[in-house]
This record gives C-alpha cells, sequence and structure tokens, in this order.
C-alpha cells in the first residue's frame, strides 16, 4: 500500500472516531461508502468497517469508563444478548442478498434522524417510565466523574428486545449498531443521552469483537486498510470522548441526527 494511502486511511481513521465516539457510534456509517468506492464486496466493506469499529468503540469506552458515565451493568447485559446477533449477522452477510432488507431499514434511519433532529427535551426521559416493582422495570442512580448525578429507570426487557436486533444489524452491515442503540436508549428507555452515548459504546465494543471475529472467519477483512483506519479510530476516539463530555444534550442529539441521516442514505443508495 503506497504511504499516502496509508495516510489517508489513519486521517480519515481519526475523523471517524472522533465523530463516532462523540456521538455514541462506532462510525461504520462513515467507513462502509468509501470502501464500496474503493471497490470491496459489500460484505468485506462490513467485515473490515467493524474490525475497526471495534478499536473506535473499544477506545472510547476506557475514556468513558474514567468519566464514571458508562451505565455498566445495563450495558453488559445488552451486549451479552447481542453476540448472538452479531454472530448471526456476519453468517447472513454471507448467503443472504439483503438490498431490500438495507432499503427498508434505511427508511427507517431516516424516521429515526427525523426524530432525533425534531426533539427538543431529549434529556428527559419518557413519561411513560416502568415502576421499580413492575416487571422489567429496574432503576440507576450514580454519580459521574464530574459530580453529575443520573437518575433514571427502564423496561430491561424492552432494551433486551433491541440490543438483540441491533447486533444482527451492526454485524450485517458492519455499522456498529449505536445509529438504533442510542435513539432507542434516550427515546424508548429513558436513559440521559450522554450515560446512553457512553454506554452504546460498552455495547458496540462487545459485539462488535465477535462481529468482527465471524468476519475474520470468513475472509471478510482487508487487514491493512482496517489496521490504518484503525490507528487513526483509536486517537480520534479519545477526543470525541472529551468533546462529548462537554456538550449539551440537546446538540448532541442534533448532531446525532445529522449521522443517522447520512447512514439512512446509504442504506437507501445501497438498496
Amino acid at each position: 500500500m503506497p504511504w499516502v494511502e496509508a495516510v489517508g486511511f489513519i486521517v480519515y481513521g481519526f475523523a471517524v472516531g472522533t465523530y463516532g465516539s462523540m456521538i455514541g457510534v462506532g462510525g461504520g456509517f462513515l467507513i462502509v461508502p468509501v470502501l464500496l468506492f474503493l471497490g470491496s464486496p459489500p460484505r468485506v466493506a462490513a467485515g473490515t468497517s467493524l474490525a475497526v469499529v471495534l478499536a473506535n468503540s473499544a477506545s472510547s469506552t476506557l475514556s468513558y469508563l474514567r468519566q464514571r458515565r458508562v451505565d455498566v451493568k445495563s450495558g453488559l447485559l445488552f451486549s451479552a444478548v447481542g453476540i448472538p446477533g452479531a454472530l448471526l449477522g456476519a453468517y447472513t452477510d454471507q448467503h443472504v442478498p439483503h438490498h431490500i432488507f438495507t432499503l427498508l431499514f434505511g427508511f427507517l434511519l431516516v424516521a429515526v434522524a427525523l426524530r432525533a433532529f425534531l426533539a427538543r427535551d431529549v434529556g428527559k426521559a419518557p413519561k411513560a417510565e416502568p415502576d421499580d416493582t413492575s416487571p422489567g422495570g429496574v432503576s440507576r442512580d450514580f454519580v459521574d466523574a464530574l459530580g453529575v448525578r443520573h437518575q433514571y429507570r427502564f423496561n430491561v426487557w424492552g432494551g433486551i428486545a433491541v440490543s438483540a436486533f441491533t447486533g444482527f444489524l451492526a454485524s450485517m452491515f458492519g455499522i456498529g449498531g449505536g445509529v438504533v442503540q442510542v435513539p432507542a436508549m434516550v427515546y424508548l428507555f429513558g436513559f440521559p443521552t450522554h450515560i446512553a452515548v457512553a454506554t452504546s459504546q460498552l455495547i458496540i465494543a462487545v459485539t462488535s469483537a465477535f462481529g468482527t471475529a465471524g468476519h475474520a472467519y470468513y475472509g471478510d477483512i482487508l487487514p491493512l486498510p482496517a489496521l490504518f483506519l484503525a490507528i487513526g479510530a483509536i486517537g480520534g476516539a479519545q477526543l470525541g470522548a472529551y468533546l462529548a463530555a462537554r456538550t449539551q444534550p440537546g446538540p448532541l442529539m442534533r448532531w446525532f441526527s445529522l449521522a443517522v441521516a447520512a447512514a439512512a442514505l446509504y442504506l437507501i443508495f445501497r438498496g
């Protein structure tokens, strides 16, 4: 690989890592289109992208853990139920034409992007919150490194269902899954935005590790592009986590809507 191309991958990986870490997504929706443009088959683009997403999310998770903004219990639970879907997504890429599914998913993301962009009180939990005594209702109460107290309740069974589905989508399309996970955690389950962003990175790190392993088994990863993109993404993830801690929830979700819209346009075009 020419050194100019290697430097280009590193710089692009840094930009993707910064943006992805800041808004709680893996950044794969920015990587996959580039790899497709360079001539990679869809399954290889997805596998290579997912390997970079793994590096990005693992790096940013460490920063968010230092900030004490990761809901570790929820993150580990949601990532565990996403693992089978991540493995299934890599397998599906080998056998099932998914242009129709891609198209439908793209339109779904359009709706998510509009919801995120138009929402006002995005830092507030939904009005319908489960009681601690209701089936599946759990509560969280902790203080982050900046001294901010976070209290919220959510239905754990709903979170499990979304995470299982997200693990499959993330691996199949190589996009990480945060484009679904974050708005679901904020709008459906009442997570504070900053907690949802940070916890999403932990979930992505775990599920993308298994998804990457599945794609590697099928030979879907380009080693050098993945390496150089990951080098940049690791550094960018640290910057993104730093910026996210100093961004208000409202603007953060507006930025997130742009990311979702970009992913939607890509998927619709591909479909």
